[in-house]
């Protein structure tokens, strides 16, 4: 069965986190200029488009992106769908039950439109601390949104403090609730706290 890429595309002057670099892309080397081969530059935040979170992200001196335990971004995961327009919850994320070494990608409204090139939309869902910390006691391993954010730093805290890996910016609005095999794969980037990442679901 064919994969389902949930990966939200680098484009040149997409949204980003306000305080954070922009997206550029140019050429640097073109055949149009008389060059041998076309040759592109990329500047950018390490949390823009769909992004692997580390814990230095919100740890100082926390372990950096090359030290992710790619076990929790390779295996079966859950995607669910959030009913509330303006928060994930403790009120639904508890009924799902999860279990220890579980991953769940939650699909929100933040997914009813392509919010790529929109301006950044402070409004959007985002994963509140009493859900965040009920999925960290319950064992979960992966935490994946549909936003450029999981939401505040208390959220960020309760999840990364605990090794839990967080996917950000995820492309889920063409995928419908249920079980999959998830591939993520974050750049082996030396010293960040976060890098762009290539995401993958295989129905199972």
């Amino acid at each position: 069965m064919n994969y389902l890429d949930i990966t939200t595309p680098i484009s040149d002057q997409m949204v980003h986190w306000p305080d954070n670099a922009p997206v550029h892309l140019r050429l640097t080397r073109s055949f149009a200029y008389g060059d041998p081969a076309n040759v592109s530059e990329i500047s950018m935040s390490v949390h823009t488009a769909t992004h692997v979170d580390a814990p230095r992200h919100f740890i100082q001196d926390g372990p950096d992106v090359t030290t992710l335990d790619l076990n929790t971004l390779l295996g079966p995961c859950r995607v669910v769908r959030i009913h509330d327009p303006r928060l994930i919850t403790l009120a639904e994320v508890e009924p799902l039950d999860p279990q220890p070494g579980q991953r769940i990608l939650f699909r929100t409204r933040n997914s009813d439109a392509d919010w790529t090139h929109q301006p950044f939309n402070p409004d959007f869902v985002k994963l509140d601390f009493p859900a965040a910390k009920f999925l960290q006691q319950r064992g979960v391993v992966c935490v994946g949104v549909d936003y450029i954010s999981v939401g505040g730093s208390d959220t960020h805290h309760a999840l990364l403090d605990h090794r839990i890996t967080v996917i950000e910016a995820l492309a889920l609005g063409h995928v419908e609730p249920g079980d999959y095999e998830l591939i993520c794969l974050p750049l082996r980037i030396v010293g960040a706290d976060g890098a762009p990442c290539r995401a993958l679901l295989r129905p199972l």
